[in-house]
């Protein structure tokens, strides 16, 4: 549920922060270029915290000539020790908001981040994310929770004011690594009081929509597209005269280490050029509009389990999934999986959908899904419960995805058997003519699986071609 709907929030024009989905995190994140363009209210002042603190960092790992072993280096990891902002409710957790963090594997790779940057030739920062620029691994989530964990008590007046305005309770929640003080260059505790997010009993943050975006403003393809445009002669000399408007992120980061001066040029064009936050009213990449639909669909069609036996739970796993497949066939949820281009979304949207349809039904009959990010030798999609013992898996995937059908004699009986689960859905979205030549073959494998392995994994055909047929007709 959003954050107005557990707490009855009624908004008004003033409003203008993002709901979030309290139980599952959006794949949007918050932007500091963002913070840089337009600060007000409880931000003004935020983008200079942020660049403080990484300045202040920097410094030490100038001075320790990129010794890991050195005092000063071993300072900075423990101050880039920034863990994820669950608060938020925002990243690429899928199915709660608790995503992998950043803790000090993460802190090292942002260190060796600012120690390229010293050898790029920067010697202080204006914008932290060009960091981003020149080394692998400083994605946007990275980027976003150093965000937020540097204007948490910026974020938290602002909840707080919020939370009066609409008499949403708070209680008080301490952070060990509450706000970096620069005087005294550490971590310093604080208490703070805010909102509890009831799924996991945790604080919640409200953050402005004007300071989220799909991606952060500055970043390693941004930057490519600024060369294209604008350095061609450059990428010619410093590539080939072959070479293509998409190329791999190493290409980009080699480009920006070695042209410092093409990066200065880069960030001064960005800066005087308006950065437009997520259209969250449009949404134009479905990130959000799939968890309305689905808790409309779920509401106008509901489902009660009476779940006494163990055999009752695997029939309503095969109705959650069945009522998934009437949605997006019969009631136009094949329409979230497209753009307004007629080209179509990525398995993110469809497994988001996905999810949509079967959590707002387990929640309701006190049954947990979670998205499973390491069992046995890789993720999977889903796993549905009813305590320990009654268990199934569930794995999304667009028949387009050959890369994954290659894997599927040996990867989902690992899941399964790894997990002691017996049972495993296997639910193939259907995009295309040429997806659907491809489902019988998905179906012997299937049976090949079954017959080997002893398990019962059932695979499921989901047609979402724009105006699809019945599903009789497949």
């Amino acid at each position: 549920m959003r954050f107005t709907e557990v707490f009855g929030v009624a908004r008004d024009d003033s409003d203008d922060w993002f709901d979030p989905i309290l139980s599952v995190d959006t794949k949007l994140f918050l932007d500091p270029f963002l913070l840089y363009a337009d600060e007000q209210e409880e931000f003004v002042g935020a983008h200079a915290d942020v660049i403080a603190f990484f300045n202040t960092v920097f410094k030490l790992i100038a001075r320790s000539v990129g010794n890991p072993s050195s005092v000063l280096w071993r300072k900075a990891v423990d101050d880039l020790i920034l863990h994820e902002v669950e608060e938020i409710c925002l990243g690429y957790s899928g199915s709660g908001t608790q995503g992998s963090g950043s803790g000090r594997g993460l802190a090292k790779v942002t260190a060796d981040g600012l120690w390229e940057a010293v050898q790029a030739g920067i010697e202080e920062f204006t914008h932290f994310e060009e960091v981003g620029i020149i080394r692998e691994g400083i994605g946007a989530d990275r980027i976003s929770d150093i965000t937020a964990n540097l204007i948490r008590t910026r974020l938290s007046s602002y909840t707080v004011r919020i939370a009066r305005k609409h008499g949403v309770p708070t209680r008080t929640f301490s952070y060990p690594r509450g706000y970096y003080d620069t005087d005294e260059q550490r971590w310093m505790p604080i208490h703070l009081d805010l909102p509890e997010n009831p799924y996991n009993g945790k604080a919640v943050l409200l953050v402005p929509q004007r300071y989220l975006r799909d991606l952060p403003t500055l970043n390693a393809d941004d930057f490519w597209e600024y060369c294209w445009d604008n350095e061609n002669e450059t990428i010619r000399n410093e590539f080939s005269h072959d070479i293509t408007r998409r190329v791999a992120k190493r290409q980009i980061i080699g480009l920006a280490r070695g042209h410092p001066e093409i990066r200065r040029r880069y960030l001064e064009e960005r800066e005087s050029r308006l950065s437009r936050p997520y259209d969250i009213e449009r949404d134009p990449q479905g990130l959000l509009a799939w968890y309305e639909a689905t808790a409309h669909y779920t509401h106008a069609n509901p489902l009660q389990f009476l779940i006494r036996r163990d055999r009752d739970f695997f029939p309503a796993i095969k109705l959650m999934v069945e009522k998934f497949r009437h949605f997006v066939e019969e009631n136009r949820g094949w329409s979230l999986l497209w753009n307004d281009n007629g080209t179509p979304r990525g398995e993110k949207i469809a497994q988001d959908l996905f999810l949509g349809i079967v959590k707002h039904y387990c929640d309701a009959n006190n049954i947990d899904v979670s998205r499973e990010s390491d069992i046995g030798r890789g993720p999977v999609d889903f796993k549905v419960s009813r305590g320990m013992r009654l268990r199934a898996l569930m794995e999304l995937k667009l028949a387009k995805n050959t890369r994954f059908w290659h894997g599927l004699r040996r990867q989902l009986p690992k899941y399964l058997e790894a997990e002691e689960i017996r049972v495993g859905y296997f639910v193939v979205v259907v995009l295309s003519e040429e997806d659907l030549r491809r489902i019988g073959e998905i179906q012997d494998i299937v049976a090949e699986v079954n017959e080997k392995t002893g398990l019962s994994i059932k695979s499921v055909i989901v047609d979402a071609r724009p105006h699809p047929p019945s599903a009789s007709r497949l």
